[in-house]
């Protein structure tokens, strides 16, 4: 019986592919990303998709969108019949080749979470963050992830502009708020309960009362 383990992941240069899948009649798979330092990550983004693949049963057909973590990616055809993969542009306007962002979120997100001995739970780019004035400018801020309904990603993002009152907050999809504040996307897969305070040093703790909120 095959499993993902059977599967080549060869490196070249700035882009990984596999070696195996068409043996098992399945296109082969390409990612390519901007820096060198992303090779671990391609390496893990393809075992993760051949695995979907082979152990699910599964097939990925040209156009087909998936969900890596927090970001978009969708595989398109190229003119060697390889699938490669494409993700979001930063502001989830468009799909660009490559999986740079999508790649650097997820090391950068797990790194968070492994320093806090916390659960990877990725929000989706496409879920909504309750945000205050100051938070797309850029001031500093500080965030909390209530458990919340499927659309809301439970993240509530504010400044010192913050008075207080819910009613000025405003739902902004996540990839809006990571276009304008890559900084704080590496924080977005810490799960229900956990705070974030940027406001001097980073803080970071879990608040258990938060995790025990309704939704």
């Amino acid at each position: 019986m095959s499993s993902v383990e059977d599967i080549q992941l060869i490196h070249s240069g700035l882009e990984v592919y596999t070696k195996g899948l068409a043996l098992r009649g399945h296109r082969e798979l390409s990612v390519s990303f901007a820096e060198i330092a992303l090779v671990a990550q391609g390496i893990g983004f393809l075992r993760y998709v051949a695995g979907y693949i082979i152990e699910q049963g599964r097939r990925i057909s040209p156009g087909e969108t998936l969900n890596y973590g927090f970001w978009l990616v969708k595989f398109e055809l190229r003119d060697d019949r390889m699938l490669q993969a494409w993700e979001y542009n930063a502001d989830a306007t468009e799909f660009i080749p490559g999986a740079t962002l999508g790649l650097t979120y997820w090391r950068d997100q797990h790194l968070v979470c492994e320093s806090l001995g916390a659960e990877f739970f990725p929000a989706r780019a496409d879920q909504l963050a309750a945000c205050s004035a100051g938070v797309i400018e850029g001031d500093p801020v500080q965030g909390v992830r209530y458990p919340s309904p499927e659309r809301m990603s439970g993240w509530w993002i504010t400044t010192d502009r913050y008075d207080g009152d819910i009613r000025s907050l405003r739902n902004e999809h996540l990839y809006h708020v990571t276009a304008a504040r890559p900084d704080l996307a590496r924080y977005l897969a810490l799960p229900y309960g956990f705070r974030f305070d940027l406001s001097k040093i980073e803080d970071i703790w879990f608040d258990e009362s938060v995790a025990n909120e309704p939704e």
